[in-house]
């Protein structure tokens, strides 16, 4: 084992055979793993792990007929996919299996599932986004994009000159206005504005630096900086701005800092890139500079173990949320912060 300290962290260089410190207790109970396991200073903590909106807050009576009199329903998590998250006021979902989307109200409790857009079912929806009061869903096998109300109500479609092959993933920047949608089918990033207009296109087919080979998520962060998930190149790579290359990080293999399937990707407020691998069923963690920081999960059913992890979302009090799709549940974890002095420096 190899360490060395860089922005506060310790930087471990361990396989991707080692896992959390978790027991064998059900799912949904204690007790909440943290990573790296002691003695070493805790860094991530399993905050809770939830299946659908009767495990955010118990709705009251009155709640309860307002659920019926005005038609919302509640789902338990199918196979949730992308997440899109604002702390204290929403969590969205997309779930493959039950097609549709789950809008959760974290104030309340209240939950909602949304299966169509007018008379349209969802087939296949993989990318969401909050876009203000709006939210943007991608349906890959419909090949669209919609901008929708909270309740469902369709608002605009997101059409690309050509036609998208295969939409997938979807952020949103709110100091632009701008929504980025992935289409793995073209190996392209599209960025339009709310009105739908298309202002320009990132990447081409390739392995080359620019250039994609199934990307699949996409995340910007609140400097304008672009996180792409090129997952079968196995790397992430990262844009500046004005869309020019930064860096990359990863690449295939079974060693810390590789990638057999990269999908979800954020990032928190100390700059800290959070990448999902889903053939791997952890969470990897980079440092603003692309060094391989420190990974938690492994595969598994209790707290703190995936099973085919998905999506990722962070939040502005830099709790994380993961899709764990095969267990049909989001997982919480929280970031616990760490003292240094040494300076997040950017490239």
């Amino acid at each position: 084992m190899r360490m060395r300290r860089a922005a506060g962290w310790i930087i471990i260089g361990v396989g991707m055979t080692l896992g959390g410190c978790a027991s064998q207790q059900a799912a949904d109970e204690g007790p909440h793993p943290v990573w790296p396991p002691p003695p070493a200073q805790a860094r991530i903590q399993h905050e809770r792990s939830f299946r659908g909106g009767e495990h955010l807050v118990k709705p009251s009576f009155f709640d309860s007929l307002g659920t019926m009199l005005t038609g919302t329903r509640q789902q338990p998590l199918g196979e949730p996919n992308s997440i899109a998250v604002e702390a204290g006021r929403l969590l969205v979902v997309s779930d493959q299996m039950l097609q549709g989307v789950h809008v959760f109200d974290l104030a309340t409790g209240r939950a909602n599932f949304l299966d169509h857009i007018d008379h349209t079912y969802f087939v296949s929806p993989v990318g969401v986004a909050i876009c203000g009061k709006l939210l943007a869903v991608s349906d890959s096998a419909l090949k669209r994009v919609d901008l929708i109300t909270l309740k469902g109500e369709p608002i605009r479609r997101i059409e690309k000159p050509d036609g998208f092959v295969r939409p997938t993933g979807l952020a949103f920047d709110p100091r632009t206005q701008h929504l980025y949608v992935v289409d793995t089918g073209a190996a392209e990033v599209c960025v339009f504005d709310l009105d739908g207009n298309l202002i320009r296109k990132i990447g081409q087919p390739g392995g080359d630096i620019g250039q994609f080979n199934f990307p699949t998520h996409v995340f910007v962060d609140d400097t304008g900086r672009l996180y792409v998930t090129d997952s079968m190149n196995f790397r992430v790579q990262v844009f500046g701005a004005n869309d020019q290359y930064l860096f990359e990080l990863g690449r295939h293999g079974d060693a810390s800092g590789h990638f057999g399937v990269p999908k979800g990707i954020a990032v928190d407020s100390q700059g800290h890139i959070y990448v999902v691998d889903s053939y791997f069923s952890n969470v990897q963690i980079f440092d603003d500079r692309g060094r391989f920081l420190l990974h938690f999960g492994q595969a598994g059913k209790i707290n703190g173990q995936f099973d085919v992890p998905t999506g990722l979302a962070i939040d502005d009090a830099d709790r994380i949320y993961v899709g764990d799709s095969q267990n049909h549940r989001i997982q919480i974890f929280q970031y616990l912060g760490a003292e240094s002095n040494e300076p997040q420096t950017k490239p």
